[in-house]
C-alpha cells in the first residue's frame, strides 16, 4: 500500500476528523440560519446561555464557553442593540451587572429552537432508523 493511499485510509477512518467534518458542517448551517436573525453561533450561545439561566453576569456568561470577557462584552452589545437582551445592575455588586433576556428576546426563542431541530434533522436526514 502506497503512502498516499495508507494516508487516506487512516483518514477516512479517523472518529476525530468525522466528528470534525460534522462539526464544520453544522456549524455552517447555524451561522446560516441565524444571519436571518442578524446572529452569528457566538450570539446564539450567548443568547440560549441568558434564556437558560437568566440574570447571569458576563463573567459568568464568560467562564460557561471559555470565553474572554471583550468577546463576551461585544456579543451582548450586539444582542442588546437589536433589543434582545438588557444589562441591569447587579443586587450585590456596584461593578457587575446582570444580563436579562427581554420580551423581544424571549419571543426570538421559537425561532432559535427551531433552527436547532432544522439544523439537527438535517444532519440525520440521511441516517435509518437504526444508524
Amino acid at each position: 500500500m502506497s503512502l498516499e493511499d495508507e494516508t487516506h485510509q487512516v483518514r477516512t477512518s479517523s472518529l476525530g476528523w468525522m466528528i470534525q467534518g460534522i462539526a464544520r458542517r453544522l456549524n455552517q448551517a447555524m451561522e446560516e440560519r441565524l444571519a436571518r436573525h442578524d446572529m452569528t453561533l457566538q450570539h446564539f450561545m450567548v443568547m440560549m446561555t441568558v434564556l437558560e439561566s437568566d440574570g447571569l453576569s458576563q463573567t459568568e456568561i464568560g467562564e460557561r464557553f471559555g470565553m474572554p470577557p471583550y468577546a463576551i462584552s461585544r456579543a451582548i452589545d450586539h444582542l442588546e442593540g437589536l433589543g434582545l437582551l438588557q444589562r441591569r445592575p447587579h443586587p450585590t455588586s456596584r461593578r457587575a451587572l446582570t444580563i436579562h433576556a427581554t420580551r423581544k428576546g424571549r419571543a426570538l426563542s421559537k425561532a432559535l429552537f427551531a433552527i436547532v431541530r432544522e439544523v439537527n434533522d438535517d444532519l440525520v436526514q440521511p441516517l435509518s432508523a437504526a444508524d
